[in-house]
């Protein structure tokens, strides 16, 4: 009698364990394949989705102990072997589930510009002529390269960024720097630029910019004090937040707890896609700007 009465309080400990535990990686699972309500915050819609977590797991529960270790071996064993949710793996679950703890109390931080200065022009200039955004093998290579990371569930979520996110990560760790010509300043031209992925900062912008403007994007060339670098529009400032949370998820391991850095122009998200950060969003080499290139209406 006293063996079935510790038995029944294991059984009992055992499943309100699980009842507990099972919240977080399915409220990760919903807020994944649940379309956030859009007048709400981000971090806001999370926690529907634990509260919507939580009451699915006492209802199944009540109505049957075993369902919820059942409903626990089929998350596990979705994620282990990669069937039910497409690839989404333990792997990827552990980083959205950080991404929105870190999300929730990490600030972004917002860089003011800029500072016009004589002497630009010219490099303005060089750097329009440079842009070769419509050029079909520069459109092959960021078709090619924006869909060679990231499976498809996170475009799903996140829309088009997952493809920029996916072209800053290939070009990035593929990029070798190399100085110009001795006495010279040399602009690369994109369809160079793909071959070899290498140059110095210069090059690395316009083949950036370049390249996610051919696959539909927006983005803008910033000239600093000693350095040039890319900036994409991810949407407005209201989407700083889903934002934020995409790259957290798409780059667990380089942005850790860092910040989200951002430009804003007239109410529009710009967040920069330099090769000195080590992701899209990530430190400026120098918060100080000199002049921004836009292409939109050039």
């Amino acid at each position: 009698m006293t063996q079935l009465f510790k038995l029944s309080n294991l059984t009992k400990f055992i499943v309100r364990f699980v009842q507990i535990i099972i919240v977080f990686p399915m409220a990760v699972l919903i807020s994944f394949y649940l379309p956030p309500i859009s007048f709400i915050d981000y971090e806001l819609n999370f926690l529907l989705c634990v509260i919507l977590a939580a009451i699915i797991s006492v209802i199944i529960t009540t109505i049957n102990q075993k369902l919820i270790l059942l409903l626990f071996v089929g998350i596990m064993g979705a994620m282990f072997f990669n069937s039910t949710f497409d690839d989404y793996t333990v792997e990827n679950l552990y980083a959205d589930y950080n991404a929105m703890l870190v999300n929730m109390t990490s600030n972004s931080s917002k860089v003011s510009y800029f500072k016009p200065v004589r002497g630009t022009y010219f490099q303005e200039r060089r750097v329009r002529s440079a842009m070769q955004p419509t050029h079909p093998a520069v459109r092959a290579f960021g078709v090619e390269n924006s869909t060679r990371f990231f499976h498809d569930e996170y475009y799903r979520k996140y829309g088009k960024m997952v493809r920029y996110f996916s072209l800053f990560k290939h070009v990035r760790n593929s990029w070798r720097y190399v100085n110009d010509p001795l006495g010279l300043d040399y602009y690369s031209p994109p369809t160079e630029s793909v071959k070899l992925l290498a140059g110095d900062c210069d090059d690395y912008a316009i083949l950036m910019a370049s390249s996610i403007m051919a696959i539909g994007g927006e983005a803008r060339i910033v000239i600093s004090p000693n350095h040039m670098y890319t900036e994409v529009k991810m949407g407005t400032v209201e989407d700083l937040d889903k934002v934020s949370h995409a790259v957290r998820s798409l780059f667990p391991d380089e942005v850790t707890g860092g910040k989200i850095h951002f430009h804003e122009t007239d109410g529009e998200l710009w967040i920069n896609f330099d090769y000195t950060a080590g992701y899209p969003g990530g430190p400026f080499l120098e918060p100080e700007l000199y002049s921004v290139i836009n292409f939109t209406n050039s």
